[in-house]
């Protein structure tokens, strides 16, 4: 016997378990069930026009496309109903339509073959109908099926892309990093940034939503408020969960050393030489943006600074790619008096603290704007209120057709942050090469 779960929705309108005998593929017990249920092919059709998609699951694995053709498993396979922009695993979140027209049309047709050019998603879709089989086969004979129905994924959550470049052509990649957050076991050392359920864990940051559940999950609840005391003076805990230092820091859970090496996606260092010259034409750009206590921007969600402010004078370096080695783009940072967290109120156990924030690169001046560079990056870590420390991030930068020489800007955003009061995040400056390998 195999088992076949329909979670949310479709298990109350069409029962919530079916047995079924000598399967051969997950794509089987999706045929079986439109065949027994024709309201529900009809549904699986037309379910991406109300912004819901479905996850396959088998022995605690989310499946895509292809995997729908391998034998069952001795595990039961669940259907799930996934609400439109739930997260960013668009690959595990499969169409209605695609998992109908991979259940009903002959699989020896041509699945993961890649001769469906211009057949996108928008077609997919509206082949959509009572005659889905026919009108796929017709489209194209043996047509790269599988391929086509990846890409219409991006209608359920589509992801951010770098800007338009209008007429201007890029060559190359530029850096384009997601950092995960910082890790621990609070917020204020972990702060770990999902859209849903991390596991069975009570605790949750600031302004988090209430996510409605479909199916069955495992999961802890919200934490309202909590309260800590610590009335053990033998407790080392009492103090700090580690003995601060520089060596606790982390750039995207990687630690974060004097050498210039990879961090998380992103090349990075301590011990950076601060800024001192304002300017060096062509080289550097002096900044000295700093957020915190007595500033005119807090370290908060938010906050955020752009080289572009000020005017015509504003402080702006120039785009050089390929021409003495100005493809390395340097963005210099520094945090003045400590980097840290308490666990409850102020006097309490310290904790690690951290600094989320996203840097963009983008040409500004001489034509259409266009963002070249971006890192999503976290700083985390124990560092006393005496220390202060200098770091940097070293982003590459592609080439612009018809764009050297012209005006680039740099934008710094905070996403998220837990530090003491007294801390300062400064933004130094910017220029080509300036942390040496």
């Amino acid at each position: 016997m195999q088992l076949v779960l329909l979670a949310g929705d479709l298990g109350e309108k069409y029962g919530k378990q079916h047995e079924y005998y000598n399967l051969q593929t997950p794509a089987d017990a999706i045929k079986l069930l439109c065949f027994n249920y024709p309201q529900l092919k009809q549904e699986l059709i037309e379910a991406h026009h109300n912004g819901v998609g479905y996850k396959v699951i088998q022995g605690g694995a989310s499946m895509g496309y292809d995997e729908l053709q391998l034998p069952f498993g001795s595990k039961p396979l669940l259907v799930v109903p996934v609400i439109s922009g739930s997260g960013g695993s668009t690959g595990q979140i499969l169409l209605g339509v695609g998992l109908v027209a991979l259940a009903i049309i002959n699989p020896a047709v041509g699945f993961g073959l890649g001769g469906a050019a211009g057949f996108g998603a928008g077609a997919v879709a509206g082949a959509a109908s009572a005659t889905l089989g026919a009108t796929l086969v017709a489209a194209g004979g043996t047509l790269g099926i599988g391929l086509i129905l990846s890409g219409t994924a991006q209608l359920l959550s589509p992801q951010p892309q770098l800007g338009n470049l209008g007429g201007d052509r890029i060559r190359g990649k530029g850096t384009s990093v997601r950092g995960p957050g910082p890790d621990g076991v609070t917020r204020g050392g972990s702060g770990e940034q999902s859209y849903a359920f991390s596991g069975p864990a009570n605790t949750v940051g600031t302004g988090a939503t209430l996510p409605v559940i479909y199916g069955r999950v495992i999961t802890g609840g919200h934490l309202l408020a909590a309260n800590l005391e610590v009335s053990d003076d033998s407790d080392p805990l009492k103090l700090e969960t580690q003995k601060p230092s520089l060596r606790t820091l982390k750039i995207n859970s990687d630690k974060l050393k004097r050498e210039l090496k990879p961090c998380g996606g992103i090349d990075s260092k301590r011990d950076v030489l601060p800024i001192k010259v304002s300017n060096l034409p062509g080289k550097r750009q002096k900044i000295s943006k700093v957020f915190g206590k007595n500033q005119d921007q807090q370290i908060e969600t938010g906050a955020q600074y752009t080289t572009g402010t000020g005017g015509s004078n504003r402080p702006q370096l120039e785009y050089k790619k390929n021409k003495d080695k100005r493809d390395e783009l340097d963005v210099i940072f520094s945090v003045n008096r400590g980097l840290y967290d308490y666990v409850a109120a102020e006097g309490t156990t310290k904790i690690d603290g951290f600094i989320t924030y996203k840097i963009t690169v983008a040409i500004t001046r001489g034509g259409s704007d266009i963002d070249v560079a971006s890192a999503q990056v976290t700083l985390q870590g124990l560092v006393n209120e005496s220390q202060n420390f200098t770091y940097g991030h070293r982003m590459e930068m592609p080439s612009v057709d018809k764009r050297n020489g012209d005006g680039m800007d740099l934008t710094v955003e905070i996403i998220d942050a837990a530090v003491h009061d007294n801390a300062t995040f400064e933004l130094q400056g910017y220029g080509y090469r300036l942390l040496t390998g």
